[in-house]
């Protein structure tokens, strides 16, 4: 019987998908078998590289984002567990996944959720949510242990914000605001005309005149003379010296002390001044004590956070229900939105996005330190206990007066105060 690392014997009997086949002479440890046609697939087994193409085929067939999928040969694509350390490790790990899948309840391993499908292939694969850089991802940037899941980064934010997880700084990187790829280039170009077709020319500076030139003006068949008074020049410190340099674009031919800074998509082509181009922070993430009980456990009770990380906007209205029911104690929740958003975003998304960190300032300075503040993906929410509508009315539009004070652009302040049954739908919507 094949022991993992617990010592604990895979029962019952675990079946294997090999691809495209198993060599001969390749024998497979006690505990597993081929799977038969119809039968569960509990782990699938390369033993070549196979194409893309087919892999995608392989994991549409199987059906299951959570099975592990080792490779008997070397293999780094994002949805390969194991690859190229030898046959024993390759079984001793999908034995090690299948172990701690089998440690969930029905309710989490056959859940459609793509939260859970991450938190699973994070306690499954026994490691943290880890990101590599990668050249060959439009974000330079993926997630080995997300597997085939999408949006990871995303999904893993919002399991941050619940508590499930806890994440660590890894990498910033710029993107381009127009087709968000990271793949940017990042060069010396004219000012004028934006051109890459750029030189470093030394300046001349002649004592006796005080005149100041391009080098290339100096020089007229094969001597080196001034252009405005036509003196011969001979000794360098003595005639003349080389106080630094020039940039010349060799396309319109404009001169500048320093040539500017430009950054090119090599995606979508797009060219983009460097306070147009947003930056994305990268994360790793590790799995909480309350992303582990919720993995073995199910749901939390009530829906509510469950961790010290927890939305600490979903205790506080939770908080405030309370004192509602208890003493009769009204409250307001605040649906702060923009009605410029897309316009300035779309003109210069780097400028919408430190407009929204000066909104975030001047809402907590204009706003009761009882009140709490939430972002969310078309905005703010606003909780404002102990407060009736008009109160609320009243604060939200000094809030109003001082964003247009900070702000360079009207970002088109709107507010609605809104019924407690629609706040659940709000902090569905990612930031």
């Amino acid at each position: 019987m094949l022991m993992g690392v617990d010592g604990f014997a895979l029962t019952p009997t675990a079946n294997f998908l090999a691809y495209p086949r198993l060599h001969d002479e390749c024998r497979y440890p006690p505990g597993w078998k081929l799977a038969g046609r119809g039968e569960p697939i509990d782990a699938v087994v390369l033993t070549v590289a196979v194409p893309d193409h087919a892999l995608r085929t392989i994991l549409g067939h199987v059906g299951d984002p959570l099975v592990p999928i080792v490779s008997l040969v070397p293999d780094d694509r994002q949805c390969i567990d194991a690859a190229g350390q030898g046959e024993q490790f390759a079984w001793e790990r999908a034995y090690a996944i299948q172990a701690r899948l089998r440690e969930m309840p029905v309710s989490i391993r056959h859940s459609a959720a793509p939260e859970d499908l991450l938190l699973a292939r994070v306690y499954s694969r026994g490691q943290g949510l880890a990101p590599v850089h990668d050249p060959s991802s439009r974000d330079l940037v993926r997630y080995p242990v997300a597997g085939p899941l999408e949006n990871v980064s995303e999904l893993a934010v919002g399991l941050d914000n619940k508590g499930y997880l806890t994440r660590r700084f890894f990498d910033r990187l710029f993107c381009c605001p127009q087709c968000r790829s990271a793949h940017l280039s990042v060069r010396e170009e004219c000012h004028s005309c934006r051109s890459a077709n750029i030189s470093e020319e030394v300046v001349v500076h002649h004592f006796q005149c005080a005149h100041e030139a391009p080098e290339t003006q100096f020089r007229s068949h094969g001597g080196f003379k001034c252009p405005k008074c036509a003196r011969p020049l001979r000794h360098i410190g003595l005639d003349y010296d080389k106080p630094g340099s020039i940039s010349r674009c060799d396309d319109c031919g404009a001169i500048n002390d320093k040539p500017a800074v430009g950054f090119k998509c090599m995606d979508c082509g797009a060219h983009h001044a460097p306070d147009q181009v947003p930056a994305r922070t990268w994360y790793s993430y590790s799995l909480t004590a309350a992303g582990q009980r919720r993995l073995l456990h199910g749901a939390d009770r009530a829906g509510l956070p469950a961790g010290p990380g927890a939305d600490r906007f979903r205790l506080l209205l939770e908080h405030t229900r309370k004192e509602q029911r208890e003493f009769g104690s009204p409250f307001q929740v605040a649906n702060i939105t923009f009605a410029n958003r897309d316009a300035i975003a779309a003109r210069d998304l780097r400028l919408w996005e430190q407009s929204m960190h000066l909104v975030g300032d001047a809402l907590h300075s204009a706003l009761r330190e009882v009140d709490a503040v939430r972002e969310h993906a078309e905005g703010f929410l606003i909780l404002m206990p102990r407060t009736g509508p008009h109160d609320a009315a009243r604060a939200l539009q000094q809030a109003s007066a001082r964003i247009r004070d900070v702000l360079k652009v009207d970002p088109g302040f709107r507010f609605t105060l809104i019924e407690d049954v629609a706040i659940e739908g709000l902090f569905n919507r990612r930031a």
